[in-house]
């Protein structure tokens, strides 16, 4: 397990949208895209008008469980 997320602050932290499109090198596109069409990917808190955050643990949660790029045969 991530040693990280044994912290219990950790656990609580909520990140922006811009936090988010950093720790997954993705841009602000590719995030709204899998909000609309992936179920599976973490859906935003509404902390008030104009507020929304991600959990930060369900976040690593979701990078845990995507594929290797081996598994599509990318790195032989």
């Amino acid at each position: 397990m991530d040693k990280r997320l044994d912290n219990p602050l950790l656990e609580f932290r909520l990140i922006t949208k811009m936090e988010l499109m950093k720790v997954l090198s993705w841009s602000e596109a590719s995030i709204d895209r899998r909000l609309r069409e992936d179920p599976d990917f973490p859906q935003p808190l509404r902390l008030g008008r104009g507020s929304i955050r991600w959990r930060y643990d369900e976040v690593v949660r979701f990078i845990k469980q995507l594929p290797r790029a081996y598994d599509y045969g990318v790195c032989e």
